[in-house]
């Protein structure tokens, strides 16, 4: 143990917990230069926890409430944030109400957080023959062939030293280690499928013309060997997909010459930290509308920070941001491009990586724990372009130029649990200021907020009414489904007008998209007789039906259960489906279009990282004639030969208990019939309703953005919603309702006690258990005064305290959701 000395040098760390504050140690005079700023030092938190904690300042004011332990270790050699991200730390936790702590636990890769009981593996790509290791390195490659995992504290005992940190991030480092996460979620690693010629053909060309003859009495089987040749002579190795578009062949070809043993179907496989493999291509030509936007956007980016660029789905707004991204690279500047959720990108990935190839860097969720740390080095070293969801916001950027929010409206960007729960759209306008850069935010159909901040002057905004390549946008039906349930043309859940439809589309061999917005089979499963209904046993919900597993499932908490054979309450047989989900739709499309080649995108179907890829590669190359899906359909999915979209059931989206429920079912409707009739023809949609005088079913059909918002505002002053005034929402969670039931009164007298009328509750939300907790919500409306906000924000706190601090109620949990989204 170093000895602590009089004019003691002494740093501020954050814990990866939650935490209230950051935590003063002491340090040691020998490790006084390497404990500086964004390092990760080694200390000891309770009684005998160890963790790596991140150093924000290095001071000499001793801290008066405690006498600090000494630091252990230095884990790293250069730092591994910089001081802009801690300010955007230090934002989101003031701003959204939770700690430092849970924001670093938010930001940092899990490799840069270690504990004493992460649990350690073997590489699996690691050499027995252990050469190269230290006397240490090689005592923990030893005990780990003999058991398969030890955790860090076992390290400690192994090598009878307390500081192991240091010495285990080398190894990791080295990969001899991984975390043992970090195997469970391995990533498979990304194919292509390719095609390549069998021997003798590929060493011996010249006996091409034998292979030519073994396939002469097929057409398209020389058709196939010719476009091999010709892309061969071109490429590294050619793609299956390559071949089936040059020859206009299909896989059974390929398998037929794979049997007479002239080709070899095989697996490549590509690195996944982008090392792209093709050549890069200069973007298109600029349209005018895209020309004249350029032009607009430079001029307002030299008055205003934040752009709104309002542009019709299909207007070609990709095209404007990668020409605005070449200018960022080009003064050296770095660029992060936002996407609501990146399964949903693998087009504009592609699109991004034609032009910028290996300049682009892709950081989600989906990564394995050494990957990110990969990503977060390559960020840290310079790397010009960053794809990813909303975590890459907390990569560490050293000179950011431009952030680019695709699909700024979308709730994707809105982190629900845990905390911080932050919107990545505003922290992105944030990190933007902190930077000095330019935020351009990019949309079809603006949040209510961002259009509002335009019209106060707060924002620019530039609008890109046309579809590219002079396009007309598609052509809306509204068709009335309780008229045709009277008249008898309701097959299930499809009106005559929208099957007809779809047969005409098909018949034209053209593809088509439905839309609803539930998974599943059916939504209930309902007793006839005494009108009992299936219920997840620890969440206030209905169980959803699943045909394919036939399972009644909870989507809260993943609660399975068999369909019973009588009704538990009143014994009847009488058990019915109510409702519909996109399986159910599925299945009975079948029935109607029987030669249809149907496709389901829904969270059931996209759960592997892959799959999702897949299906949208099977609906590109036509292998699927219908997708029937939830709102992952709307997302920003470019194909060329969708002729109509079909929304089954408005009612359902408007009929939400929500104040944003009409905004987000005119988002969802123009959306979705922004996937109509893109490349070559104007497309249809067809919107079901039985309720068809809803104004926002109006608005859609009219195409009409401003008579949406101007209504839509007018309603939210009224009522005093957001934008003009702010929420804060909080929900008590406990396992014992009375526990709750008692915690939250002394919660409410000290919140109403000093916020008066403007706290709401106790109220029991829409669903009012879930894994086991009962839940209570609390809410707070305030007028847009940042003093009133602040102060209520120290109420919200001192009433959790106060809460928390009476005997009996400390376990009542607490979750503070600022700007409920």
């Amino acid at each position: 143990m170093h000895p602590i000395t009089a004019t003691q040098t002494y740093v501020t760390v954050i814990l990866p917990l939650a935490v209230p504050k950051p935590y003063t140690y002491a340090v040691p005079e020998p490790l006084v230069p390497e404990a500086t700023f964004g390092k990760r030092v080694e200390v000891q938190f309770g009684k005998s926890k160890l963790y790596t904690a991140l150093v924000i300042e290095q001071h000499r004011r001793a801290p008066e409430a405690y006498r600090p332990k000494p630091i252990l270790s230095v884990v790293d050699e250069e730092p591994i944030i910089n001081k802009i991200q801690l300010q955007l730390w230090q934002w989101l936790a003031d701003y959204y109400l939770c700690t430092l702590g849970e924001v670093m636990h938010a930001a940092l890769p899990a490799n840069l957080k270690l504990a004493s009981e992460t649990r350690l593996t073997l590489s699996p790509l690691f050499d027995e023959a252990m050469d190269g290791l230290d006397d240490k390195e090689y005592l923990i490659a030893e005990a780990l062939t003999l058991q398969n995992e030890i955790s860090i504290e076992d390290v400690r005992g192994i090598l009878q030293q307390k500081t192991v940190y240091p010495l285990i991030r080398r190894m990791l480092e080295k990969r001899i280690l991984y975390l043992k996460e970090d195997l469970k979620t391995k990533y498979k690693p990304k194919t292509v499928s390719c095609v390549r010629l069998q021997e003798p053909y590929a060493s011996q060309p010249q006996l091409l013309e034998e292979a030519f003859e073994l396939c002469s009495r097929s057409t398209r089987q020389v058709e196939a060997l010719m476009a091999y040749v010709q892309l061969a002579k071109k490429q590294e190795f050619v793609r299956r997909q390559d071949i089936y578009s040059k020859a206009n062949v299909d896989a059974s070809v390929l398998k037929a010459m794979e049997k007479k043993e002239i080709f070899e179907l095989y697996e490549r496989e590509v690195s996944r930290l982008g090392g792209y493999e093709e050549d890069t291509v200069d973007a298109d030509v600029l349209s005018g509308q895209q020309e004249r936007a350029l032009e607009e956007l430079r001029g307002l980016f030299r008055e205003k920070n934040v752009v709104l660029l309002h542009g019709v789905t299909g207007s070609g707004k990709t095209r404007v941001y990668i020409e605005l991204i070449q200018e960022a690279i080009q003064r050296g500047e770095q660029v992060l491009y936002l996407l609501p959720e990146i399964a949903l990108t693998t087009q504009v990935t592609g699109r991004l990586e034609k032009v910028f190839g290996d300049q682009i860097a892709i950081y989600h969720s989906r990564l394995s724990n050494n990957e990110r740390v990969e990503m977060w080095n390559s960020v840290l070293g310079g790397k010009p372009l960053v794809l990813g969801a909303r975590s890459a916001l907390f990569l560490p950027f050293r000179k950011l130029g431009l952030i680019i929010v695709d699909e700024e409206h979308d709730s994707s960007y809105k982190q629900y649990d845990p905390s911080p729960r932050y919107n990545a759209r505003d922290a992105a306008v944030y990190l933007a200021h902190l930077h000095g850069a330019k935020a351009l935010l990019g949309t079809a159909t603006p949040s209510i907020e961002s259009y509002f901040n335009t019209k106060t002057g707060k924002y620019g905004l530039v609008e890109m009414p046309e579809r590219f390549g002079g396009l007309q946008l598609p052509e809306v039906e509204l068709v009335d489904a309780k008229r045709a349930m009277q008249e008898q043309k309701l097959h299930s859940h499809f009106t005559a007008t929208l099957l007809d439809e779809l047969k005409a589309a098909l018949e034209r061999g053209e593809q088509a998209i439905l839309f609803q917005n539930r998974r599943g089979y059916s939504p209930t499963y309902r007793c006839l007789t005494c009108a009992w209904h299936s219920e997840c046993i620890h969440c206030d919900v209905s169980l959803t039906y699943h045909k394919f597993r036939n399972a009644l499932k909870c989507h809260y908490c993943g609660y399975t259960a068999g369909l019973p054979d009588a009704c538990p309450a009143c014994g009847s047989k009488q058990l019915t489906l109510k409702g519909f989900g996109t399986e159910k739709i599925e299945d009975e499309l079948k029935i109607y279009l029987p030669d249809a080649k149907i496709g389901r995108m829904d969270l059931e179907t996209v759960r592997g990282k892959n799959a999702h890829a897949k299906l949208i590669n099977d609906f590109e190359e036509g292998r699927l004639d219908i997708l029937v899906g939830t709102q992952m359909v709307t997302k920003g999915l470019d194909f060329e030969r969708v002729g109509i979209v079909g929304v089954l059931s408005a009612d359902q989206l408007l009929q939400f208990p929500d104040f944003r429920a009409g905004e987000r079912a005119f988002q969802l409707m123009l959306q979705v019939s922004g996937r109509a009739g893109r490349k070559h023809k104007q497309g249809k949609v067809i919107i079901q309703a039985f309720n068809t005088t809803s104004p926002v079913i109006r608005e859609v059909l009219a195409n009409d953005y401003s008579g949406f918002f101007t209504r839509e505002m007018t309603e939210r002053q009224e009522f005093k919603y957001p934008p003009y005034y702010r929420l804060i929402r909080i929900t008590l969670r406990h396992k014992k309702p009375k526990t709750l039931n008692e915690g939250a009164q002394i919660f409410e007298k000290v919140l109403k006690g000093k916020l008066g009328e403007w706290a709401m509750g106790p109220a029991v939300p829409y669903v009012g258990r879930v894994r086991g907790y009962y839940l209570l919500d609390f809410l707070i409306k305030l007028s847009r005064d940042a003093k009133k906000i602040r102060y209520a924000k120290e109420v919200v706190e001192e009433a959790i305290d106060t809460m928390q601090q009476t005997s009996g109620y400390s376990g009542v949990r607490v979750g503070v959701d600022v700007d409920p989204y």
